[in-house]
């Protein structure tokens, strides 16, 4: 009855394990670096800087 569709072959599918290892180790690299790449920057920082002022009393 096997041999009615043809022998059977057995299909071996890899999940790709390694490569979603890899993906997920260099996305948590490149967001490491980013984020402290944004937290060292001043571009959206929303610090104000004070300024004092004196004021000479005659």
């Amino acid at each position: 009855m096997g041999m009615l569709f043809g022998p059977r072959q057995k299909e071996k599918r890899t999940l790709g394990v390694l490569r979603m290892l890899l993906a997920l180790v260099i996305a948590a690299f490149l967001g490491g670096a980013l984020g402290l790449i944004w937290q060292g920057s001043s571009f959206f920082g929303d610090d104000t800087e004070t300024e004092v002022l004196t004021a000479d009393t005659p």
